[in-house]
C-alpha cells in the first residue's frame, strides 16, 4: 500500500492525492465530470429556454372574436355604412403580434378554458354603434374585452400584458380611421381631393414663379430705361440753360435794334448812297489817271487802283445787299424774332421738365416692378407652403388600407412619444438575468461538488501538517474543478446564446473569483457541521435567491430582504456581472472584489481553523469512502 509521507505533504500534494482517489474508477471519474457540468446544466439550460421569450410572442395562440355588427351614419347627406370590428381584424391579420386565431365566441371561450388561448379579444356587437355615437351630441365609448385566464399559466398572462399597449394602439387606430369616417365620409376622396388641391397649389406656385421670373426681368428693364431717362433729362435741362442763357444774350439785342430800327435804316440807306458815290468817284479818278493820255500816273499804280476799284465795287455790292435786306426788314420781324426766342426758352424749358418727369416716372415704374417681384416671390413661397400642407395633410388622411393602418398603429394611438434612453441596454431578456442565473449556478457548484469530494485528507489532519496547509488542500480540488466548470459555463453561453459581454475578460475574471469563494465558502460549511453544512448551504442559497435583486429591484422586497442584500456575496456577483456584461460604473465590479476576497480568506481562514480543533486521528477515518 502507497504511504504518504506526511513530512513531505503539501496543499498541492494533499489535492493530488484526492484526485487519484477517482482515478481508475470510471463511475467515480463521471461523478467529477457531473460536478464540472453542474453550473451549465443548471444556469445554461435556464438561460437557454429564457433566452428571448418576447422574440417568439408570435407562436402564443390568442382568439380575436368579432361579434360587431357595424352601424350607419350619415354624412354630409349621405348615409355611411362603418364597421370598427371588421377593421381591427383585417389590422391584426397584417400585423402577427400574436398567433391570432380569428374563432367564434363559444370556440373561443372552449380554448380560453382548456388552455388552447392564452387570451381573448372581444370586441362586443354595438362597437360599430358607440363609435358612430361619437359625431353626435351623447358620445359613447366604445369596449374591448381582454379575457385571461391564469390557470393557462400566470407568467403567459404578464407577458401578454406587456405588449397590451401594442393592442391599444391596433384598436385605437380602427378607432380613429372608423370616426374620422363619420366626420368625413369616404376617407379617399377627401384624400383625393386634398391632393388634388396640392396639385393645383403647386401648378400656381410654378406659373407664379414664371410671372415672378418676368416681373424680375421688367425691373432690370425698367432699371436700363430709368437710368437712360435720366441721362435725357439731364441733356435736356442743360440744353434748356443753354437756351436760357443765349435768349438772355440775343433777346436784348433784338429788342434794342427793334426800337432803333427806322435810324438804322436810315443809316444804312444813306451809306448805300455815299458807297455808290464813292464807287463813281474811283472810277472818275481811274479814268482822269489812266485813261489820259497826257497823265501818266504808271502802270503799276494804275494796276493797283484798278484792283481798289475793283474791291471797291465789291464793297459796295455788299453795302447794297446789306441795305436792301435792312430797308426790306421790318420792326415787326424782329418783334417776332424776339418772340421766337422767348417761345425757344420756354420750350427747351418744357422740354427739360418733361424729360425729367419721364425719368422720374421710370424710376417710379422700376420701384414698382421691385415691389411686384417682392410681392409674387412672398405669393410664390404662399402657394408653396400651401401645397405642401395640403399635400400632408392629404397623407394624414388615414389610409383605408388595413395594412397601412396596422403600420401606422404607433402614431394614431399613442399620437405622443416618449423617447427613451438606456445607458447599458441588455437588449434581450436572458442577457438581461444572465448575471442572476450565472451566480445561482456557480453557488450550486459548491453545493454539489463537496458532495463528491473530501473536504479534509484525513491522514494530513492526523500528521503534523499544519493547519492552514491541510485546509487548502482540502479545498483545492473543489477550486480547481469550479475554474474548469465556470469557463465551461462561459464558453456554453457565449457559443450558444451569444452572450457577448461588454467586457469578456472582466466577466470570466469575475466568474472565476465568484467559484473561488462559494466553493471555499461551501467547503467551510461540509468542513465544520457535515451534512448539516449542505443544509446551511441550501437555506444560504434560499436568503441569497430573494436578496439578491436578481429579478426585482431590492427596494420592492420586503425589508428584511433589503437588509441582506449587502451583507451576502451573491448579491454583489450579480451587480458586478451586470457591468461587465451591460456595462456601467466599474465601481461595482471593484465592490465586488474586494467583498469576494474577503469572503474568501474569511472562509480559508475558518476552514484553517476548524482543521486546527480538529487535529485528532480515528482508525476508522484513514480510508473515508466516496460519498455521494
Amino acid at each position: 500500500m502507497n504511504r504518504i509521507r506526511q513530512t513531505a505533504l503539501s496543499p498541492f500534494k494533499l489535492a493530488a492525492a484526492e484526485f487519484s482517489r477517482f482515478r481508475g474508477h470510471p463511475i467515480r471519474t463521471l461523478a467529477l465530470v457531473a460536478i464540472v457540468l453542474i453550473p451549465l446544466v443548471y444556469g445554461g439550460l435556464y438561460l437557454w429556454f429564457a433566452w428571448d421569450p418576447y422574440g417568439k410572442l408570435d407562436q402564443m395562440p390568442v382568439a380575436v372574436v368579432n361579434e360587431d355588427t357595424g352601424a350607419s351614419v350619415e354624412v354630409n347627406g349621405e348615409t355611411t355604412d362603418i364597421n370598427g370590428g371588421d377593421q381591427l381584424v383585417e389590422q391584426l391579420k397584417t400585423n402577427r403580434i400574436f398567433d391570432w386565431q380569428f374563432v367564434p365566441a363559444d370556440t373561443a371561450r372552449t380554448g380560453l378554458e382548456d388552455g388552447d388561448y392564452y387570451m381573448v379579444i372581444t370586441v362586443p356587437d354595438d362597437f360599430s354603434t358607440q363609435l358612430a355615437s361619437l359625431s353626435g351630441t351623447s358620445p359613447e365609448q366604445a369596449t374591448v374585452h381582454f379575457d385571461l385566464n391564469d390557470a393557462n399559466g400566470y407568467v403567459a398572462g404578464i407577458m401578454a400584458s406587456t405588449v397590451e399597449a401594442e393592442l391599444r394602439n391596433q384598436i385605437n387606430t380602427a378607432v380613429y380611421v372608423t370616426f374620422a369616417t363619420t366626420i368625413f365620409g369616404d376617407l379617399t376622396e377627401l384624400n383625393q381631393g386634398l391632393t388634388e388641391a396640392a396639385d393645383g397649389a403647386n401648378q400656381l406656385a410654378d406659373g407664379i414663379d414664371t410671372a415672378q421670373t418676368g416681373a424680375t426681368d421688367l425691373q432690370n428693364g425698367l432699371g436700363d430705361l430709368t437710368t437712360g431717362a435720366q441721362q435725357v433729362a439731364d441733356g435736356a435741362s442743360q440744353v434748356s440753360a443753354g437756351v436760357d442763357q443765349a435768349v438772355g444774350v440775343a433777346q436784348p439785342v433784338i429788342e434794342n435794334l427793334a426800337a432803333n430800327w427806322a435810324q438804322i435804316q436810315t443809316g444804312a440807306d444813306a451809306a448805300a448812297d455815299l458807297a455808290n458815290r464813292a464807287d463813281g468817284d474811283l472810277d472818275g479818278v481811274y479814268a482822269a489817271l489812266c485813261d489820259d493820255p497826257d497823265i501818266d500816273a504808271g502802270a503799276d499804280a494804275c494796276a493797283r487802283l484798278q484792283t481798289f476799284i475793283t474791291d471797291a465795287d465789291e464793297v459796295n455790292n455788299d453795302i447794297q445787299s446789306a441795305n436792301s435786306a435792312v430797308q426790306s426788314t421790318s420792326t415787326d420781324t424782329l418783334d417776332q424774332a424776339s418772340a421766337d426766342l422767348t417761345e425757344l426758352q420756354t420750350g427747351a424749358g418744357d422740354v427739360a421738365s418733361g424729360a425729367q418727369q419721364v425719368a422720374d416716372a421710370a424710376s417710379t415704374a422700376q420701384t414698382g416692378a421691385g415691389d411686384l417681384a417682392d410681392g409674387l416671390t412672398e405669393l410664390h413661397d404662399g402657394a408653396t407652403t400651401l401645397a405642401t400642407k395640403l399635400a400632408d395633410a392629404a397623407e394624414s388622411v388615414p389610409s383605408t388600407n388595413p395594412a397601412d393602418d396596422a403600420d401606422n398603429a404607433e402614431a394614431y394611438g399613442s399620437p405622443v412619444t416618449i423617447t427613451e434612453k438606456n445607458l447599458n441596454p441588455a437588449e434581450t431578456y436572458g442577457r438581461g438575468l444572465a448575471p442572476f442565473f450565472i451566480a445561482i449556478a456557480l453557488w450550486v457548484f459548491g453545493l454539489m461538488a463537496y458532495l463528491v469530494l473530501s473536504t479534509v485528507n484525513q491522514r494530513a489532519l492526523a500528521g503534523p501538517l499544519r493547519a492552514v496547509p491541510v485546509a487548502l488542500g482540502g479545498w483545492f480540488p473543489g477550486a480547481a474543478l469550479g475554474v474548469l466548470s465556470a469557463l465551461v459555463l462561459y464558453l456554453a453561453v457565449q457559443l450558444g446564446l451569444g452572450l457577448d459581454p461588454k467586457n469578456a475578460l472582466a466577466t470570466v475574471g469575475l466568474s472565476i473569483l465568484a467559484i473561488l469563494t462559494f466553493s471555499a465558502t461551501a467547503h467551510l460549511f461540509k468542513l465544520a457541521f457535515g451534512t448539516a453544512g449542505s443544509l446551511i448551504l441550501v437555506v444560504l442559497l434560499m436568503l441569497q435567491l430573494t436578496s439578491a435583486g436578481g429579478l426585482y429591484p431590492v427596494e420592492t422586497t420586503p425589508g428584511f430582504f433589503q437588509a441582506l442584500h449587502p451583507l451576502l456575496p451573491m448579491s454583489h456577483v450579480v451587480d458586478a456581472l451586470r457591468v461587465t456584461i451591460s456595462g456601467g460604473e466599474t465601481a461595482h465590479v471593484t465592490r465586488a472584489v474586494i467583498v469576494l476576497l474577503a469572503y474568501l480568506a474569511g472562509a480559508i481562514a475558518l476552514s484553517s481553523l476548524v482543521v486546527a480543533t480538529r487535529r485528532r486521528w480515528k482508525a476508522d477515518s484513514l480510508n473515508e469512502p466516496l460519498q455521494v
